[in-house]
C-alpha cells in the first residue's frame, strides 16, 4: 500500500511565512545586511562577555553562516510538519520535503545574484540545505521520541 502525502495548511503557511522572511531578507542591500549582522555580532560578544566567555572567535561571517543555518533548520521544521501531516516521516513525504528544502535555498541565491552588494554561493547553497536536514532530522526525531513516551504511559 502507498502511503499519500498528508498536507498540514497551517505549516504550509508557516513555511510560506519562513520563505517570505528569507527571501526578504536576501533582497535587503549587502551594506545594509552587513550592518544587520554587524548589530547582532555586537549583541553577542556583549552577551558573551558578559558570561566571562571568550568572544573574540564569534566573527561576522560565523553570525551569518549560523543564520543561514538556523532560518532553514526552521524551514525544515515547517516544510516537514506541512507535508507530512501524519508524522510518518515516510519516504515520500520525506522526498517532496528535500524537492522543496533544495529549491528554496537555490532560489534565495538566485535572487541574490541581482542584489546590489551580494552574491549567490554555491556554498551557502549546501549549507541552507544543511540546515534543513537537520530541522527535519530533529523534528522526525522528535517525533518518535514523542510517540515513544507515549506509548509507555
Amino acid at each position: 500500500m502507498r502511503s499519500k502525502i498528508s498536507i498540514r495548511w497551517p505549516w504550509v503557511f508557516a513555511s510560506l511565512v519562513m520563505c517570505a522572511f528569507i527571501w526578504g531578507n536576501s533582497l535587503v542591500p549587502g551594506m545594509q545586511s552587513g550592518e544587520a549582522s554587524h548589530a547582532v555580532l555586537d549583541l553577542v560578544h556583549g552577551a558573551l562577555q558578559m558570561v566571562g566567555l571568550p568572544y573574540e572567535w564569534m566573527t561576522n561571517f560565523v553570525i551569518r553562516k549560523i543564520g543561514h543555518f538556523t532560518e532553514y533548520a526552521l524551514l525544515g521544521v515547517c516544510v516537514s510538519q506541512a507535508l507530512d501531516g501524519l508524522g510518518t516521516c515516510d519516504r515520500r513525504a520525506m522526498l517532496a520535503s528535500a524537492a522543496v528544502l533544495v529549491l528554496v535555498p537555490s532560489l534565495d541565491e538566485t535572487i541574490q545574484l541581482f542584489v546590489s552588494g551580494r552574491a549567490g554561493m554555491v556554498s551557502d547553497v549546501l549549507l541552507d540545505c544543511m540546515g534543513a536536514a537537520f530541522g527535519v532530522a530533529m523534528r522526525c526525531l522528535a517525533r518518535r521520541l514523542g510517540k515513544r513516551g507515549s506509548a509507555r504511559s
